[in-house]
């Protein structure tokens, strides 16, 4: 997996598709890493050179002691530039979406467009942990698979079958590097507090932001909030989906995305 030094920070990262196409950098979600995102970028590499990095704090990119969502944000916008490009395409999925939406807000010039799944403006915590906590759990004492049967009604719509949820969970834990406690807990005080919604006016790309309406984590009117606050936004909900839709409606996403980044 190539890696890279920006921002004071060494980054990893894997790349698809043909390196003279326009730059889309594709982030993950919570305690993710590049390899979770991997079928996603596969397709959209198809009219995209995509990189897909480890966010701070996750994968095999830097494990700081103590890291900011500004600090994700500063990381991307020098990710695009090491790269060799002036601008790119943004977009992440859930936790990701909130640090490509903070590098927009950083740097408005350095992106082209943005792509917002699952998203929200603002939280006094990671969704997971807030969801986790209402059910009185701490995320954090859990391992990855009693995690995801806590989140499983919150993650996935009821039109996706318990042997289809089965087969993508499958499919994502392969590659994936799990995060100690302590680094969850790094990463959950990075979200602490975030609200992104005083900046989203400085963005100036158009946004594409996409809810699923069965998500429990960050549900459709938390996405029509953040797409209310940017000035040149489009809001969908897909109505089968939850907060896994990047997995469970994949081909309707790829087919938006694209649309949308030609400009259609």
């Amino acid at each position: 997996m190539p890696s890279i030094d920006v921002a004071g920070h060494r980054i990893a990262y894997e790349a698809y598709g043909d390196p003279q196409q326009p730059l889309l950098v594709l982030v993950h979600g919570l305690n993710g890493d590049a390899s979770t995102v991997a079928p996603l970028a596969a397709r959209l590499a198809e009219r995209f050179h995509v990189v897909t990095p480890d966010a701070l704090g996750h994968g095999r990119s830097d494990h700081p002691a103590s890291f900011t969502i500004e600090d994700q944000g500063r990381v991307l916008n020098a990710l695009v530039a090491a790269l060799g490009r002036s601008s790119a395409t943004l977009a992440g999925i859930s936790m990701g979406s909130y640090l490509v939406a903070q590098a927009a807000i950083l740097e408005p010039a350095r992106t082209d467009r943005l792509v917002l799944v699952v998203s929200k403006a603002h939280g006094t915590t990671s969704s997971s942990a807030a969801f986790a906590a209402r059910r009185g759990v701490d995320l954090a004492t859990l391992d990855p698979e009693a995690a995801m049967a806590l989140l499983a009604e919150a993650l996935w719509s009821p039109d996706t079958p318990a042997d289809r949820r089965a087969e993508l969970l499958g499919s994502m834990a392969g590659e994936q590097v799990q995060l100690t406690p302590d680094e969850q807990a790094r990463v959950e005080r990075s979200l602490a507090g975030f609200d992104l919604r005083p900046g989203l006016g400085r963005v100036t790309a158009p946004a594409f932001v996409v809810s699923g309406a069965s998500d429990g984590l960050n549900p459709p009117e938390l996405g029509r909030e953040l797409a209310d606050h940017l000035p040149h936004a489009r809001f969908e909900v897909y109505e089968h989906s939850g907060h896994m839709l990047a997995y469970e409606e994949t081909d309707r996403l790829v087919h938006d995305v694209l649309s949308f980044t030609a400009g259609d």
